[in-house]
């Protein structure tokens, strides 16, 4: 029983009995009409009752009220079902407890049922004088009714309940990937610029004494790295506020050759080595290039004294693109990885791939193998 979609099936029964009853009152008088119509509203309400509950227990209420002294007032005999009300109302009222038990308040929805049993009670002693006939198994029909309604408002109050927390639960853990991949992309690419604007500082710092010039050569490159740092910062603002897809490389040969240009830039020699297919999924060079970023940048951070650094992209024959970037520096003590391998390992799992990074017999190597097409 969904709240909007549950109606009309019920409102479809509801008709069926209201047609049921009129046509066994066929040939009656014209209070057999009034109660009749009086048990109209408590049909209308049972089914608004899904959108709006403004007014569900006061014409409920009224409407059984009002036709209880008529039919006690002119001897309607009107036939009955484990209720003192008629078969129409009873289905009605049912419909009425299990929709306030489920979204109504729990202080709203318990004087709501009240109100319902208390009614239903006068009515009990009023049409048929239940209490003194001793009509015990309709009373007992009754319970089991009302019990059954209630406890399939609880059902689905609880099953409710339960959906909001997986829906909760969904959004924070979409809430949590879009922090990760955002801090992903700051450390790599904005990190990575402003790594090279350091090292280009610090070199042009220790020079400028002895060489003005040379501090002065310098400088462009800062400014180039800046630039390139601030457009990077606009295109997360951009994705962040319209989301944007960042797509981050169009021509992915291209800008790892200029990310290994910055790196000679800085005063590390670097050898490069690239062999892609025609064509590299967005997705797929997006990842690369970061891969190359990120182990540069290290490369500038924590490898001491490195004479050389490979950078190495190719295809494997299993059909993957084979990433590496090694260095003969000496390994910092420091140097325990950090969030740059940490969100270079995300980027390789995100995609199915297999990464490993580490030091080797002189030096540091990383190394990412990450599948063409990705397998469903």
């Amino acid at each position: 029983m969904d709240s909007h979609r549950g109606q009309w099936p019920i409102a479809a029964v509801l008709a069926l009995l209201m047609l049921g009853e009129l046509l066994l009152m066929s040939g009656g008088g014209s209070a057999e009409a009034l109660v009749w119509l009086l048990s109209v509203p408590v049909c209308i309400v049972a089914v608004t009752s899904f959108k709006s509950r403004a007014f569900t227990i006061p014409v409920a209420v009224a409407s059984i009220f009002v036709s209880s002294f008529v039919i006690r007032t002119f001897s309607v005999d009107l036939p009955t079902l484990l209720s003192p009300l008629t078969v129409a109302e009873t289905a009605a009222c049912l419909v009425i407890t299990a929709v306030v038990v489920r979204e109504e308040p729990r202080r709203s929805a318990t004087w709501s049922v009240g109100s319902l049993v208390a009614v239903s009670f006068f009515a009990a002693i009023v049409r048929d004088n239940w209490i003194s006939g001793s009509n015990y198994n309709e009373m007992l029909g009754s319970l089991v009714l009302g019990f059954t309604a209630v406890g399939t408002g609880l059902y689905f109050r609880a099953r409710d309940t339960e959906g909001g927390r997986l829906i909760a639960a969904a959004v924070t853990d979409a809430q949590k990937e879009e922090r990760i991949a955002l801090a992903r992309e700051l450390h790599d690419v904005v990190a990575h610029h402003v790594t090279g604007m350091l090292v280009q500082a610090q070199a042009a710092l220790e020079v400028s004494d002895d060489d003005p010039h040379a501090a002065h050569r310098l400088l462009p490159g800062i400014v180039r790295s800046g630039t390139e740092a601030l457009g990077a910062m606009r295109r997360l603002v951009g994705t962040l506020r319209q989301g944007e897809n960042d797509a981050a490389t169009t021509d992915l040969a291209a800008d790892v050759i200029a990310a290994v240009e910055r790196t000679r830039e800085l005063g590390f020699e670097t050898r490069l080595r690239i062999d892609l297919p025609d064509d590299v999924a967005p997705e797929l060079g997006r990842s690369v290039l970061r891969l190359v970023q990120e182990s540069l940048t290290n490369v500038h951070k924590h490898a001491v004294s490195p004479t050389m650094i490979d950078v190495e992209i190719s295809r494997t024959s299993s059909g993957a693109l084979r990433v590496i970037v090694a260095d003969d520096g000496q390994l910092h003590e420091l140097n325990q990885g950090g969030y740059g391998l940490v969100g270079m390992r995300e980027r390789v799992d995100l995609l199915g791939g297999l990464f490993s990074a580490g030091p080797r017999e002189n030096g540091w190597q990383v190394l990412a193998e990450l599948p063409l097409e990705r397998t469903k």
